[in-house]
């Protein structure tokens, strides 16, 4: 004779319940960490566009500063030698040195800064 488990449907019912409660329990699980992944990512782009603004804000005064002693310079150095162009040419070949070497110092002065001053903002809340 083969024997022939009984199907209670009561013992299936609770399965089926169960079931259902542990999939809803994961679906709030994933909603719940896709929010905080939301907010942690909010906080980090509004962390990383607010220090850009005050950057651009500060480097735009300091842009102005340095244009009107750039002029200032000009002027005094061209009264010293009497003509004013050749004081604007001797500030011009001091920008010009200055660029020279930030383009060939690039990488070591202007780029890997950058890149780490970012990379510290964007995972600066991971380690605390």
């Amino acid at each position: 004779m083969v024997c022939v488990p009984e199907i209670n449907p009561l013992n299936s019912m609770e399965e089926k319940t169960r079931i259902e409660s542990a999939v809803q329990h994961l679906k709030e699980y994933f909603e719940t960490r896709w929010d905080l992944f939301v907010l942690n990512s909010s906080e980090r782009a509004s962390d990383i566009v607010s220090s850009i603004a005050a950057v651009l804000l500060i480097t735009v005064s300091l842009l102005f500063v340095l244009l009107f002693l750039s002029i200032g310079a000009a002027i005094w150095i061209g009264h010293s030698y009497g003509d004013s162009s050749i004081g604007f040419l001797i500030v011009a070949l001091f920008y010009l040195m200055i660029g020279i070497v930030l383009y060939i110092f690039r990488r070591s002065l202007i780029k890997i800064p950058v890149i780490n001053k970012f990379l510290n903002a964007l995972y600066r809340d991971e380690e605390n």
